[in-house]
C-alpha cells in the first residue's frame, strides 16, 4: 500500500505541469485573437506629415493679417510657406502686390516665381 501512495504522488507533478502548459497555450491563443492595431510606417509618416501641414497652415493664417505691411521677414516667411503649401497662384499674386506696395524684393520674387512641381504619377 505504501508503494501505491508513492506512485500516486509521483503522478501529480507531471499532471500539474501538463495542465500549466495547456493553460499557457490557451492564454496565448486567446491573446492572439484580440485584434491589435499597429500602424504601419507609412501611416506614421502620413500622420506626422499631416501635423506639419496643419502647423504650416496655422502659421499662414497668423501671417496673412500682418502680411500687407512692408516687413521683409514676414513677407519672406509667408511667401515660402505659401509655396510649400502648394498655393502657387496665391504666392504669385502676393509677390506682385508686395512689389507694388513695398518695392522689389528678390526673396519674395524668388518664391513668387517658384515653379509648380511636375507630378510623375497619380496615386
Amino acid at each position: 500500500m505504501n508503494q501505491d501512495a508513492v506512485r500516486a504522488r509521483g503522478q501529480i507533478l507531471p499532471m500539474v505541469v501538463v495542465v500549466v502548459v495547456v493553460m499557457f497555450t490557451l492564454a496565448n491563443a486567446a491573446a492572439n485573437l484580440i485584434p491589435v492595431h499597429r500602424p504601419t510606417a507609412a501611416q506614421i509618416r502620413a500622420e506626422e506629415l499631416q501635423t506639419v501641414i496643419e502647423q504650416r497652415r496655422a502659421r499662414i493664417a497668423q501671417l496673412l493679417p500682418i502680411a500687407e505691411r512692408c516687413q521683409p521677414a514676414i513677407a519672406h516667411e509667408l511667401a515660402r510657406l505659401l509655396v510649400l503649401d502648394g498655393q502657387w497662384v496665391n504666392v504669385r499674386a502676393y509677390a506682385v502686390r508686395y512689389e507694388d506696395r513695398c518695392g522689389a524684393d528678390p526673396v519674395v520674387r524668388h518664391w513668387g516665381d517658384a515653379p509648380r512641381p511636375h507630378v510623375l504619377y497619380e496615386p
